[in-house]
């Protein structure tokens, strides 16, 4: 339970994300999606219950252990390490400079990165960047520091769909170099990609399952992505997609 005053943003939580797989967060604005990522990863500790990595409480692992173990992206991320190779690095253990052009290449970063005057020794007040390009920094930096648990707060919020289509198909299979992989998740083709969903409202989880069945059998769930996935209907699957059978 995570409370916040007097108002309960999580309540009566059950959830377990088997090692190695992906779990989306779906649910309205004010669900609880963020409070639960935070709370994932030890940015805020819940006012009841416990939360395990491999069965061990959060607030017993040392705080360098757990930074090491736990990978974060988030929507508006900081700029930090000087360089933009730097701010890829920046972190406990820093990775040699092809694990860092790696990741850049798994969060479509690289080719812009190349095109700055000095790439990646370009000085990161020297290279202003769009809020799409800001992300891609933010996740190859998470992608450059593989851990036991990779979590998506809001990371691909600012990109194309295109590349983030190429982003999620990295991290679908493992480019990345994390295990699980918790992702909030705004479109439906980003649920549609995830092993399964867990479906948030009013701070419970309505449903867990893999996104097909749910968009299928729920239209409440449906209705989730009316407002904020353009191509939610596209296809019969909601992934904007349209679907060939045979």
């Amino acid at each position: 339970m995570v409370a916040h005053g007097d108002r309960t943003i999580l309540d009566g939580l059950d959830l377990t994300v088997p090692g190695g797989t992906s779990l989306a967060l779906v649910g309205p604005s004010g669900s609880g999606k963020s409070t639960l990522a935070a709370v994932a990863g030890r940015l805020t500790d819940p006012d009841a219950g416990t939360v395990t990595l491999d069965g061990v409480p959060l607030c017993e692992l040392p705080h360098d252990v757990l930074r090491r173990a736990v990978g974060q992206a988030f929507e508006r991320p900081a700029l930090l390490g000087g360089t933009i190779g730097g701010t890829i690095a920046f972190g406990i253990d820093e990775p040699d400079p092809s694990t860092v052009r790696e990741a850049a290449r798994a969060a479509c970063a690289d080719s812009f990165v190349r095109r700055l005057p000095h790439g990646y020794d370009t000085p990161c007040a020297e290279a202003p960047l769009s809020g799409g390009e800001a992300q891609r920094l933010g996740l190859a930096r998470a992608f450059a520091h593989p851990g036991r648990l990779l979590i998506l707060d809001d990371a691909t919020s600012s990109l194309d769909t295109v590349t983030e289509l190429r982003v999620g198909e990295a991290l679908t299979r493992g480019g990345s170099g994390a295990g699980t992989r918790l992702i909030i998740a705004h479109r439906a083709s980003t649920a549609a990609r995830a092993d399964r969903v867990a479906w948030l409202h009013e701070g419970r989880i309505r449903a867990v399952g893999p996104h097909a069945r749910l968009w299928r059998q729920l239209a409440e769930y449906r209705a989730v992505f009316a407002d904020t996935d353009t191509d939610a209907g596209a296809g019969t699957d909601g992934t904007g997609q349209a679907r060939h059978d045979g």
